[in-house]
């Protein structure tokens, strides 16, 4: 299997795939302002005549180049291109300005390539066992199982806990639109016709994170300031000593990053924090972190690069997003009739490992395309999203319709970017919602074949070992939550 898988990755249009992906990804995540989450639902429709393995890893490709290509801008202007690369601008700038800004960005490409590298170890080694194990599952055991995820991004997801929980419930609310799965009759539908096939998630995804980013550039946002003058980009080298010195920041960054990241709806943003902290608290010279210490640009990126792996553990085995971008590929591999789930590794074996070893792979593009790329990296940094804007638009609109040719795609797209607008200027994060939209459906289904399996008794809840042991993850969940609310407002 492993090497049938090997040889699919022996052609040409699969090898410009990754490569077009990484490059990118670089230059989105440098660009302050875009992201990888908006720049994959673009592309998930331009896909659409590509076969499945190099579609999957021109996105895959997309998603590891942006998440480093945000440690750019982190460490050139002070200005993370993507929310997880706040942490690395806290030190990278700091070593940009007394002229070691070429030391930082090698240092953060060589962290976040073995941030990946480790990731995608334990995401072959999980995945399908987890896979497997998942096979066992019930109507009553997939309910818990998707009442935890939607729990854990709730209470752990960032921020308002309130605000969290109510975009859950609007996603949910959004998911459950069209036809019963049970009975088949229309609901939600306002008798319109079109409705009756719900939303698509292509349009949707478009809309949230393409059209609402674009109308906060144009009604919200200040524009970023990359015309400040920055320190002169010098070469220097960095020693495979050096980075030796540094393994146990590497090692255990990448542990905090790929199991943090295994957990539903948390991002990358949270395990960036936690492993500089980490790093902070075992350094000998901690005084020197925030003035420019190498291990402080380190211990981000290794973490943030490695949550792309440990995202897609239980984005591939069970069918439940890790975060906001494997939510969008979830989509992608929907489209292209890889459905994830505990099914995808029996019925798409050959096809998930090629993906497997194209994410380990791709490694060796990223460190030769990123080297290459930083000789123009100031140059992209340059860029101001407000002169990309209409061309994000236009691929907006053709990307959304492309789904099914269908004009009713559009409005639900355009519909979807006024929303996601107006959630974010509210406050309200938009990952929930889109969890919640994506689990709604399947969630719903579960809980009502449990309970009529069970003839409305709530005691097949707690009738199975796998049943009882999320219960008691679910409780778990509540009491380190209410403990964290209770320290913080301590002291506050």
């Amino acid at each position: 299997m492993l090497f049938d898988a090997f040889l699919e990755l022996m052609d040409i249009w699969v090898l410009t795939a990754a490569v077009v992906g990484i490059v990118s990804g670089i230059i989105i995540g440098a660009i302050p302002g875009l992201g990888p989450t908006m720049a994959i639902a673009l592309l998930i429709p331009v896909t659409f005549s590509m076969e499945p393995i190099p579609a999957i890893i021109l996105l895959l490709g997309v998603y590891q180049g942006a998440i480093f290509g945000g440690s750019i801008s982190a460490v050139l202007l002070n200005v993370p291109g993507t929310p997880s690369s706040a942490a690395t601008a806290v030190d990278g700038f700091a070593m940009a300005r007394r002229g070691e800004g070429g030391r930082a960005l090698r240092i953060a490409l060589y962290s976040s390539v073995f941030g990946n590298v480790f990731s995608c170890i334990v995401l072959i080694a999980l995945a399908e066992p987890l896979a497997r194990f998942a096979l066992d599952f019930g109507p009553a055991e997939m309910t818990m199982l998707m009442l935890f995820a939607l729990l854990v991004i709730t209470l752990f997801g960032g921020g308002s806990r309130l605000n969290a929980l109510i975009m859950v419930l609007v996603g949910i609310c959004a998911g459950i639109v069209g036809l019963d799965p049970i009975s088949g009759t229309p609901r939600f539908t306002f008798g319109s016709f079109a409705f009756e096939n719900g939303f698509q998630l292509i349009p949707v995804l478009i809309g949230l994170f393409a059209v609402s980013e674009v109308l906060l550039q144009v009604f919200e946002r200040e524009p970023v300031a990359t015309d400040a003058e920055m320190p002169e980009l010098q070469s220097s080298a960095v020693r495979l000593v050096e980075l030796w010195r540094m393994r146990a920041t590497l090692l255990l960054s990448s542990v905090i990053g790929t199991f943090v990241g295994i957990l539903p709806g948390i991002g990358s943003t949270v395990p960036a924090f936690m492993s500089y902290n980490l790093a902070r608290s075992r350094s000998l010279e901690s005084e020197t972190f925030g003035k420019g210490a190498p291990e402080g640009v380190a211990a981000p990126e290794a973490a943030n690069n490695a949550v792309t792996g440990g995202a897609l553990v239980p984005t591939l085995a069970l069918g439940i997003p890790g975060d906001a971008v494997t939510a969008v590929i979830l989509g992608a591999f929907m489209l292209h009739g890889l459905a994830p789930g505990p099914f995808l590794f029996r019925d798409h074996g050959l096809e998930v490992y090629a993906i497997f070893e194209a994410l380990l792979l791709s490694s060796i593009p990223t460190v030769i395309l990123g080297l290459l790329f930083f000789r123009v990296a100031i140059h992209v940094t340059r860029i101001k999203p407000k002169h990309l804007l209409p061309a994000i638009t236009i691929l907006a609109i053709f990307g959304a319709f492309s789904v099914n040719n269908n004009l009713f795609d559009v409005w639900v797209m355009l519909g979807a970017g006024v929303f996601g607008f107006m959630f974010q200027r509210g406050g309200f994060p938009l990952p929930p919602l889109l969890i919640g939209l994506i689990l709604g459906l399947p969630f719903e289904q579960s809980l009502r074949q449990a309970l009529l399996t069970s003839g409305g008794s709530f005691e097949i809840f707690v009738h199975s070992p796998i049943t009882v042991g999320l219960l008691v993850l679910i409780v778990i969940s509540v009491a380190i939550s209410a403990f964290l609310a209770l320290r913080t407002s301590r002291n506050a």
